[in-house]
């Protein structure tokens, strides 16, 4: 195959622009890919693939791609994380091959060029879940009309005939995103609040599939960037984990102005824009997880929680994580809040949170707490917090839990400012005459006072989890 030096397709450079290079923000791992059987359906000319395999070295992907059997059943990947001691494998089936087919003649990449972008998407995506918000506009985008000027019953006539079918079709895609994966779901329109929330009162869910779905609102007349940081921190997730899909180009070119690390898809037709979606993959899961699917349930239940104190009154259950399994995992999926980049941990001991309602409901685990320790000091290697359970006392229950664990011990705790922690950030600049650098070893002191502990009182009214 030819080396080439610019894009030949708008999905790859997408792709390539969108998912990867925003995935390489948060992992910096280099990974040597293999994938094996496919090279005999590789056409000389496939300079798309060439370029695609160019640049996704570029970015810390090294694929090479072998020759097999003269079918193609189940695709054998093997890939290893430069640095790590184990190969993993995982055997890629296709599903379907006539929807592969189909997204082939769609986009005009290659069958094995697309097959290369969804198992390196599947790769990525279990190290690192990348998006996991989508935000829309309403007029055009979502439904045909403009609710300011057509009102909402011409909106609900238009919704009823055929002109709506593309409409219909992207939201249910969005609806199933929702419920199976746990995708959040933000409206972010320039209309009047109390109309938007009117209007969608006003539809069932065959007129309006997202009816149900919607986990924030957010409609004024401010510019969309905006809006959309207030909804990211509404949500408790970075602007980065946040797709804008808007049918205004330059509501879209506004955004990337103002907020380049959203994701704004460029489209002029609903069936363009699935097409993007699906092909750059930038919602794909390695695997069907009920912890995803119960997200947006569990965001709910916190948000009745909150409304009915500002602290909510929850249980937290404290449990030993043998081999690190559930800290490693919540390590690499926390930004916000985590305390180190460190990945290797001998000799240590990690313990995972997890929150209950007085009714014995588990929401999950909240918080993992990685640490070594001696006779003199406790060192907290990692501490994360998933980012549904901030602003909830959590940060401070946690505090207090390392303090009476240490028993008169010093307290380090290792810490990495990574660009994208703030909440870990805001926590010590909180509290900072208790937290103090320790310039010799890098580390930061927990240095406790009696009037420190008051005020971590007053400001969790988490409880201890008792069995029975």
């Amino acid at each position: 195959m030819t080396e080439i030096e610019s894009p030949v397709n708008k999905y790859i450079d997408v792709y390539i622009n969108n998912y990867v290079r925003q995935f390489r923000n948060f992992i910096t791992s280099n990974y040597i890919v293999n994938i094996g059987g496919v090279a005999g359906f590789i056409a000389a000319d496939d300079h798309d693939l060439s370029f695609l395999l160019r640049k996704l070295q570029t970015y810390g992907f090294e694929v090479t791609i072998s020759n097999g059997q003269d079918t193609i059943d189940e695709i054998q990947v093997e890939y290893t994380i430069r640095g790590n001691a184990n190969d993993e494998f995982f055997g890629y089936k296709i599903e379907n091959f006539v929807s592969t087919i189909y997204l082939s003649s769609k986009t005009g990449i290659s069958i094995v060029g697309i097959l290369v972008m969804q198992i390196i998407s599947q790769i990525m995506c279990k190290s690192k879940i990348v998006y996991k918000a989508v935000i829309l506009d309403l007029d055009d985008t979502i439904w045909k009309g403009t609710l300011a000027e057509d009102g909402i019953d011409a909106i609900k006539q238009n919704l009823l005939s055929n002109d709506a079918i593309p409409f219909i079709g992207f939201m249910r895609f969005i609806q199933a995103l929702a419920k199976e994966l746990g995708l959040y779901i933000a409206i972010c329109s320039r209309n009047d609040n109390e109309k938007v929330l009117s209007a969608i009162d006003r539809l069932d869910e065959n007129e309006f599939p997202l009816k149900g779905q919607i986990d924030c609102i957010v409609a004024n007349y401010n510019d969309k960037s905006k809006n959309i940081k207030a909804i990211a921190q509404k949500l408790s997730i970075l602007t980065s984990a946040c797709v804008f899909i808007d049918d205004n180009k330059i509501v879209r070119d506004e955004v990337r102005q103002n907020l380049p690390e959203v994701f704004v898809p460029d489209w002029d037709n609903h069936d363009e824009l699935l097409t993007l979606l699906l092909t750059c993959g930038v919602f794909d899961r390695f695997e069907l997880s009920l912890k995803s699917r119960n997200r947006k349930r569990l965001y709910a239940v916190l948000q009745q929680e909150r409304e009915k104190s500002y602290l909510p009154q929850l249980l937290v259950k404290v449990s030993d994580d043998i081999n690190h399994v559930e800290a490693m995992r919540l390590y690499a999926k926390s930004n916000q809040f985590k305390f180190s980049e460190k990945k290797h941990y001998e000799k240590c001991r990690s313990l995972i949170f997890e929150i209950y309602r007085s009714n014995g409901e588990n929401l999950g685990v909240c918080s993992a707490v990685t640490y070594a320790e001696n006779k003199q000091n406790i060192h907290v290697l990692n501490w994360a917090i998933s980012c549904r359970y901030f602003e909830i006392g959590l940060e401070e229950y946690i505090l207090m839990y390392i303090f009476a664990l240490a028993n008169n011990r010093t307290i380090t705790l290792a810490f990495d400012d990574t660009g994208f922690n703030g909440k870990a950030i805001e926590l010590i600049d909180k509290y900072k005459d208790i937290f103090i650098e320790n310039d010799k070893d890098g580390n930061i002191c927990f240095v406790p006072n009696r009037q420190s502990i008051n005020d971590m009182q007053l400001n969790t009214n988490l409880k201890e989890y008792c069995n029975g």
